[in-house]
This record gives structure tokens, C-alpha cells and sequence, in this order.
């Protein structure tokens, strides 16, 4: 195996392993997008809990206007107060859950970033490499083109003939 076929072989594995890399890259930019998206969502969710609630709230004060609840009605607002604090509480143990996903989305992005940075910097050098090889090959290949032609003309040159 020729020096410049395992060059070109080298240079096919580092140009697929870069690809490897971007796509890598690619798929955990994505999965970062997505997480970002999930908190959003949690965030909309979280708000318009609130917003429920508080408008909740806000009838059984109109309702009450002076008057005591009965006891089915404060059953029932205590009830309603035990879900809205438990729901409250699960959004945003899932909202911590997806910042702390979203970190770590966030660190293996970095990460994939740098392996697809190391790999296009090695494809980048090897090319320069097989760039040289291919220049100074030309000159190789040039330099017996002369000899082969200074071989073939006649000792003298054309003026040396009359």
C-alpha cells in the first residue's frame, strides 16, 4: 500500500468522523432546543395555574361578600387549596428536573462541540499534508519529465547541429 493511498484512506476516516461529529453536535443542539421548549411550557403551565387559581380565589371572596361558608364550602376551597399546592408543587419539581436535564444537555453539547472542533482541525491538517505530498509528487514528477527530456534531446543542444 502506497504512502498516498493511506493518506487518502486517513483523510476518508477523519472526513466521516468529522460528519459524525457535526451530526453529534447537531442532534444534542437539538436536544437542547427541545428542553428549552419543555421549560417554556412548564413555565405557561406554572403561570396559568396561578392565574387559575387566583381567579378562583378571587370568586369565593365575591361569593362570600360578608357572609361565613358552610362547611361543604370551606371543605371544598381547602380541597381546592390542597390541589392547587400540590399541582403547583409538581410543576416545579418538573421545572427544577428540566433545568437541571437542560444543564447537563448544555455540558454535552460543549462537549460535542469540542470533539466536532478537534476532529475538523485534524481533517484540516491532514489535508494540508496531502496537499504538500501532492505538491512536492508535481515537483518529483516534473523533475524527471526534465531528465527524460534532457535524456531524449541530442548532447549539445540545436546550435551544436550545423
Amino acid at each position: 500500500m502506497t504512502e498516498r493511498f493511506r493518506l487518502e484512506q486517513l483523510m476518508a476516516l477523519r472526513e466521516r468522523r468529522e460528519r459524525l461529529a457535526e451530526a453529534a453536535l447537531a442532534a444534542q443542539q437539538r436536544r437542547c432546543r427541545d428542553e428549552a421548549h419543555r421549560i417554556d411550557e412548564l413555565d405557561l403551565t406554572l403561570a396559568r395555574e396561578q392565574s387559575d387559581f387566583d381567579r378562583l380565589e378571587q370568586a369565593w371572596f365575591e361569593a362570600a361578600e360578608g357572609a361565613t361558608l358552610s362547611p361543604a364550602e370551606l371543605e371544598q376551597a381547602r380541597q381546592a387549596i390542597d390541589d392547587h399546592e400540590r399541582r403547583q408543587t409538581e410543576l416545579a419539581d418538573a421545572r427544577s428536573a428540566a433545568e437541571r436535564e437542560q444543564c447537563r444537555l448544555l455540558e454535552e453539547c460543549a462537549r460535542q462541540a469540542e470533539v466536532w472542533k478537534q476532529r475538523s482541525h485534524a481533517r484540516e491538517a491532514l489535508g494540508k499534508l496531502v496537499e504538500r505530498r501532492r505538491s512536492a509528487d508535481r515537483i518529483v514528477q516534473e523533475g524527471r519529465l526534465e531528465a527524460d527530456l534532457e535524456d531524449t534531446l541530442p548532447r549539445g543542444g540545436p546550435e551544436w547541429r550545423s
